[in-house]
């Protein structure tokens, strides 16, 4: 009754359009009190909820990306892919989706992949004759990539809650990211194919250019490299990654002289501010996730679940479906933490590895950020791309369904999610 009715206080505030991190706080005051808790405990479950090695990587990720955006390499990124796909059928639309694959190994979040390359790539996909509305949406539906392609925040705080290796996660993240960006491309050409959408060929770029362009980019192609290589090795920890990626970021600024002092201070500026939101929702929702085991929440639900079917694929199933249902309410880090802690004891019941449901839900809770009516990533583009609301909705839809494809082929193909860790980290 008492995680009842924090749910019903939190839904409320959000459609009080107050703030998700403040919402989650605020939620868990009414079933304190009621438990006749000193309310003392607050900051207490908050400081715990943060104490953690792992998440010290967190912000560095955070700071890596927004340097890396600073120095332009978005654009050296950009037009390596434009002289690799531009002149497939599909032109600008398929180098929006390999850029995203590209990018994603450096800020490990879609919304930083969407804003960054949307920035650069909308304006010249409508100068190269599309339509804004189907360009803002490529952008923002294959930014899904960043989370999965290693370094991913929400592995981070994924394998905090569910105490598994971060390094294992981030290299099980590598297949399915590609695998996503493949399946993306496939969709275009089929809608570039037999669609009404105009997408306009590239020009073929001969082989000087296209080894200038990669010349120019492979500095910043190197980072996943590096991360991959560092972990798989044990050179280099997970929680030491986004070190490694901020310090590499700061040499190539120093390198290139494309970045002013200005700019790096906006970068660090606007990175704590970032680190700080992430910080505190983790925090808050620490409290709700106590209020949850207090309760026995997890276990109900897995007795629940199990009383609808005993059958594994359709409990997957279920669990798919729940997700994307609430992604089209909840942020993607906060519905992370409020709903894994309750899923993970029904997926231990079930046998699954939770690497792969680390990628599931990884993916899950990152398509959240495209579904309406909540859909943070939604509203982020629209503001990028002045594009209106409704139309972004519309582009968006039929690219929904090779992520939602990718999803279940995750989900029922557990090898592409842990052939890599298991070949370089062992079973």
């Amino acid at each position: 009754m008492l995680s009842l009715l924090m749910v019903v206080v939190f839904v409320v505030l959000l459609f009080l359009r107050m703030p998700v991190s403040i919402a989650i706080g605020l939620s868990t005051l009414p079933p304190l009190m009621l438990m006749d808790r000193d309310l003392a405990i607050l900051p207490q479950f908050m400081l715990k909820g943060v104490n953690s090695v792992a998440l010290l990587s967190v912000p560095f990720f955070i700071l890596a990306g927004n340097l890396f955006s600073a120095l332009g390499l978005a654009t050296r990124i950009w037009t390596f892919a434009r002289t690799m796909v531009g002149h497939f059928r599909g032109g600008l639309a398929h180098v929006m989706v390999l850029a995203n694959m590209v990018f994603a190994g450096i800020s490990g979040s879609a919304l930083a992949d969407a804003a960054g390359l949307g920035a650069i790539g909308i304006p010249e996909m409508e100068r190269a004759g599309y339509r804004r509305k189907f360009a803002s949406a490529v952008t923002l539906c294959s930014s899904v990539i960043g989370p999965m392609i290693p370094p991913s925040i929400n592995l981070v705080i994924y394998g905090v809650i569910a105490q598994v290796s971060i390094g294992r996660l981030f290299l099980a993240g590598v297949i399915p990211g590609v695998i996503i960006g493949i399946v993306m491309m496939i969709a275009i050409w089929i809608m570039a194919r037999f669609g009404n959408e105009p997408m306009p060929i590239e020009t073929r770029s001969t082989i000087k250019e296209r080894g200038g362009a990669f010349a120019k980019a492979l500095p910043a192609m190197a980072v996943p490299v590096i991360i991959v290589v560092g972990m798989s090795t044990g050179a280099i920890s997970p929680t030491e990654v986004g070190i490694v990626a901020s310090a590499y970021a700061l040499m190539l600024g120093m390198v290139y002289r494309e970045a002013s002092i200005s700019e790096v201070y906006a970068s660090v500026k606007e990175s704590a501010k970032q680190s700080i939101n992430i910080m505190f929702i983790v925090a808050v929702s620490t409290v709700a996730g106590w209020i949850f085991t207090y309760e026995g929440t997890a276990l109900k639900v897995a007795q629940w679940l199990f009383m609808l079917s005993n059958d594994k694929n359709i409990l997957l199933l279920l669990i798919n479906i729940f997700m994307l249902v609430l992604g089209c309410f909840l942020e993607p880090i906060p519905l992370l933490i409020l709903v894994a802690p309750i899923l993970l004891p029904v997926v231990k019941q079930l046998g699954i590895d939770l690497v792969q449901f680390g990628i599931i839900l990884n993916l899950n809770i990152t398509i959240g950020i495209i579904t309406p009516p909540m859909g943070i990533g939604l509203y982020v583009m629209t503001r990028v791309a002045k594009v209106p609301f409704e139309d972004l909705v519309k582009a968006c839809v039929p690219l929904l369904i090779p992520l939602v494809l990718s999803l279940l082929l995750f989900t029922y193909v557990p090898a592409l999610s842990l052939w890599l860790p298991n070949l370089l980290m062992g079973h």
